[in-house]
């Protein structure tokens, strides 16, 4: 099940980077567009690779990293809404927020210890 869970995990940070594509699209006009559509995915995978990715280096402990990314996704979400995409957004934040709660639930297996207090 954890690796279900995981694997959903992953589709929705994918998902999220092209929402956050999507969203910059749609709410910026001209040229910029453009810029926004390119940008804002790269800041996501920015900020992600520094804070939430499993091999970031910044002593932030696991689950916290988890929640983080949680929450990012969820504003990726607000922003599908903001993009006229409300019930796109409210399905997308419903699948982090459940995604979220079964892997607290269920713990971090085959990660030392150390990872998960870091």
């Amino acid at each position: 099940m954890i690796g279900a869970n995981l694997a959903l995990r992953f589709l929705l940070e994918l998902f999220g980077l092209a929402a956050v594509g999507y969203s910059g699209w749609q709410v910026s006009g001209g040229p910029f567009r453009w810029v926004a559509a390119i940008l804002a995915p790269l800041a996501l995978a920015a900020c992600w690779a520094l804070v939430v990715a499993p091999n970031a280096s910044n002593g932030i402990p696991l689950p916290t990293r988890e929640l983080i990314g949680s929450a990012l996704l969820v504003a990726v979400a607000g922003g599908l809404a903001l993009a006229g995409q409300p019930w796109l957004g409210a399905a997308f934040a419903g699948l982090v927020i459940a995604n979220t709660v079964v892997l607290a639930l269920l713990g971090h297996p085959g990660v030392p210890a150390a990872e998960v207090t870091r």
